[in-house]
C-alpha cells in the first residue's frame, strides 16, 4: 500500500543502491583491444587468461610478453574514446550520493592515462597492480570495505564473464553490457543492457 500524504510532508523513495563498481575497456572506454591477436601474438591459448598465463611464464619470457600487453594497453588508452552515455551515467551516479569505484584487469599506467585524458574522478580507482583481480571477489569485496557499503547494495558493471563472476561471488548484483550478439554467459548477469545509460534505469535513479 502506497503512503498518503499529508500536507507538508515529503516523500522520499528508499535508495535500492549505495555504490557502483565499473570496468573500464568496453564498460566506459570503447573496446579496442583485440584480445584474440594479442593471444596469438604472445602464444596464449583462446581459453587462458592472458594476465594469469602470463603470470605462469618462466623468465624472460614473462617479462617479454608483460610489456607487449602493456604496450597495446597503453595505446588502446590514448586512442579510445569513452563509451555513448558514460558521462552522462557517471555525473548521475555522483549527483544521487551513490558511491562510484573503477575497477579494471588493466595496467596502472593505461587507467591513469584514461582518467586524465577524460577528468574522470571516482572515489576509488583500482588497476591489477592493486591485488587480486576479477573474475576473483577480492577487489569488489575489498571496495565494498573501504567504502562502507554492502555487497548486496553494490551493483558491478562490466562487458565480460569476469565482471559477472567477480560480482556475484562477492554478492553484489551484476550488470552486462553487450555491443553486439548476446554471448552465451550473458544469461548469468542479473541484469543485460546495450546501452550504458540504461544502467541508471536499474539502480532506479534515472
Amino acid at each position: 500500500m502506497s503512503e498518503t500524504l499529508k500536507p507538508g510532508k515529503s516523500f522520499v523513495r528508499a535508495r535500492r543502491f549505495d555504490g557502483v563498481f565499473f570496468d573500464m575497456d568496453g564498460t566506459l572506454i570503447e573496446p579496442l583491444l583485440d584480445f584474440a591477436a594479442i593471444r596469438a601474438e604472445l602464444g596464449i591459448a583462446s581459453n587462458d587468461g592472458l594476465i594469469e598465463a602470463i603470470a605462469g611464464m618462466p623468465q624472460p619470457q614473462a617479462h617479454w610478453c608483460s610489456r607487449r600487453l602493456l604496450e597495446h594497453e597503453l595505446g588502446a588508452a590514448r586512442r579510445a574514446n569513452l563509451m555513448p552515455g558514460a558521462m552522462e551515467v557517471l555525473r548521475t551516479v555522483a549527483q544521487a550520493g551513490l558511491k562510484a569505484a573503477l575497477l579494471t584487469r588493466n595496467a596502472q599506467e593505461a587507467m591513469e592515462i584514461v582518467l586524465r585524458r577524460f577528468s574522470l574522478r571516482f572515489d576509488l580507482a583500482w588497476s591489477r597492480q592493486m591485488g587480486p583481480i576479477k573474475p576473483q571477489p577480492d577487489a569488489v569485496l575489498r571496495a565494498c570495505r573501504e567504502l562502507k557499503i554492502a555487497p548486496a547494495r553494490t551493483v558491478c558493471v562490466g562487458d565480460f564473464v569476469h565482471d559477472i563472476t567477480a560480482a556475484k561471488a562477492a554478492g553484489a548484483v551484476s550488470v552486462l553490457l553487450i555491443h553486439a550478439a548476446r554471448p552465451a554467459f550473458a544469461d548469468q548477469a542479473d541484469h543485460v543492457i546495450t546501452k550504458l545509460p540504461e544502467l541508471l534505469g536499474i539502480l532506479g535513479i534515472a
